[in-house]
């Protein structure tokens, strides 16, 4: 659910825009938009990195180069001029606004731990490049694409309306396909 008209930016202060960063500079740009009082999210993942003694858990961003900060129309502006921001990703020269319910749905899906396969009493086959709805669960209502099918009971959906795709694995019993 992503606001193109102006006039709504500034009506809903519970959108997101998705913030462009220097390379590296993601967790000093949300401590600066932080510190202007703003609300910003970086989704981070923990990898386990070799290096050449020892194994380490490095905390990276899920998005590298993007974050996202809770704003509207006026602190848009400000956003910009913050230093280690590049951009913030638009459509036809305005801001591209994120829903909060998206945001809110988007996070718990990365922070779920309980990602178990679910039974499918008979597989669903879908084919990569087909649009699918997601039906069940916290992601209910995002639209993808399958980049993926595994043995029919799992896919790989990729959600590109964060300005930057993002893959997730669920079950095709919590899909169906779009019209």
């Amino acid at each position: 659910m992503i606001h193109f008209d102006e006039s709504s930016v500034e009506a809903r202060p519970d959108s997101w825009l998705v913030v462009w960063t220097e390379s590296r500079a993601e967790k000093k740009v949300e401590g600066r938009l932080a510190a202007m009082g703003l609300t910003p999210w970086l989704p981070t993942v923990t990898e386990r990195r070799r290096w050449s003694d020892r194994w380490r858990d490095v905390v990276c961003p899920l998005f590298p180069g993007y974050l996202f900060a809770k704003a509207g129309l006026v602190e848009w502006y400000n956003v910009l001029r913050t230093p280690g921001v590049l951009t913030v990703v638009r459509h036809d020269g305005r801001p591209a606004l994120l829903a909060d319910e998206f945001v809110r749905r988007l996070r718990g899906a990365i922070e779920r731990k309980d990602t178990a396969p679910e039974a499918v009493a008979e597989p669903v086959e879908y084919r990569p490049g087909e649009e699918v709805i997601v039906q069940e669960g916290p992601l209910a209502g995002l639209r993808g694409v399958v980049r993926e099918s595994r043995h029919g009971a799992r896919l790989v959906i990729w959600v590109a309306e964060v300005g930057r795709g993002v893959a997730f694995t669920i079950g095709s019993a919590l899909v169906k396909a779009a019209p």
